[in-house]
């Protein structure tokens, strides 16, 4: 679902842009206002393993294929401003290292992904949650959560088409919703898998105030670095046939606009490939895995400086109090 460069026109990319770096901004102070450093870690491996899962196309009915996106499993896990950022990190790796999703369009695939993604994903979790806490409410709220995220930034999506005169909005959103509702079952069942997996071995993660410490997610960690590592391993499996934004523009022909298929500015490793590399399983597996290295070490950065500058801000404040 990442939109290419070309797909949206300057107007509507340009107010996508205002309103994802207010809502960076924000999520920015929010984390450092309510850092839990614990989570670090957990952070930087959510981001690796969210970019090694969106690597596994799995085909669907007519031609067409889907991928994990990840928003609302980072929303209900890391809180939604926290899985913002997260997702936002995932983003500009996968833009700016593999021309997956454009430059000009990173603020509408940040407003689709990480704010439409993870805050659905956060609400539906929270209702259910309220209304029984119980194991079977939690994995319901998970994935309806993660079903109704994908289906609301496909519809997003729509509307910044249509807002772009690229595309016609009946038939824009029409054939989005309904091949993302498709799509969307197997961000349901995965997200669900994966919350059910943490309510089994670590439930004090997906508590609103965790008593755990440090060293408690160890068990969590390793198994998702594991996971996030093995799926960039097995990203040469994922399907070829068109995603469902490229099969609704291009292959449903509702797109007025002829797109590219390289973007306006070159990416080093291009559809997830390294140059150079005569093996084309080796290219995309080596492509796949130093991804997700770079995009784990990115957020683990990011995460850190959000982590020491809240720690400026609570000793400035602390010495102002003792100064008065």
């Amino acid at each position: 679902m990442h939109i290419p460069d070309g797909m949206l026109d300057t107007k509507t990319f340009g107010t996508l842009w205002a309103g994802a770096f207010a809502g960076i901004g924000y999520a920015g102070y929010w984390v450092r206002k309510n850092f839990d450093n614990s989570k670090i870690v957990l952070m930087a491996v959510m981001a690796a393993l969210i970019f090694a899962l969106q690597m596994l196309n799995f085909p669907i009915a007519g031609g067409t294929s889907g991928h994990f996106t990840g928003g609302a499993l980072l929303g209900i896990m890391l809180g939604a401003w926290p899985g913002a950022i997260v997702m936002t990190g995932v983003l500009l790796i996968q833009a700016l290292f593999f021309g997956d999703g454009g430059i000009t369009t990173l603020a509408a695939n940040i407003v689709n992904l990480s704010f439409i993604g993870c805050f659905t994903g956060a609400l539906v979790y929270q209702v259910f949650v309220r209304i029984s806490k119980s194991f079977v409410s939690k994995i319901a709220g998970a994935s309806l959560g993660a079903f109704l995220a994908v289906v609301f930034s496909a519809a997003a999506v729509a509307i910044q088409l249509w807002a772009s005169n690229t595309a016609e909005f009946t038939a824009a959103f029409t054939a989005m919703v309904f091949w993302h509702s498709i799509i969307g079952v197997g961000e349901a069942v995965i997200t669900g898998g994966i919350i059910a997996y943490l309510l089994k071995v670590r439930p004090q993660i997906l508590e609103d105030e965790p008593k755990e410490r440090k060293g408690s997610m160890k068990s969590v960690v390793v198994v998702f670095a594991v996971a996030a590592v093995l799926a960039a391993s097995l990203s040469f499996l994922a399907s070829e046939n068109p995603d469902g934004l490229e099969y609704t523009y291009h292959d449903m022909e509702i797109g007025t606009v002829e797109i590219a298929e390289e973007g306006l500015f070159p990416a080093p490793m291009p559809g997830y490939t390294i140059k150079g590399v005569g093996n084309e399983t080796l290219a995309i597996v080596g492509a796949g895995i130093i991804g997700t290295l770079i995009t784990g070490l990115f957020v683990w950065a990011l995460a850190l400086a959000l982590s020491r500058r809240n720690k400026g801000q609570g000793t400035k404040e602390t010495n102002a109090e003792d100064a008065s």
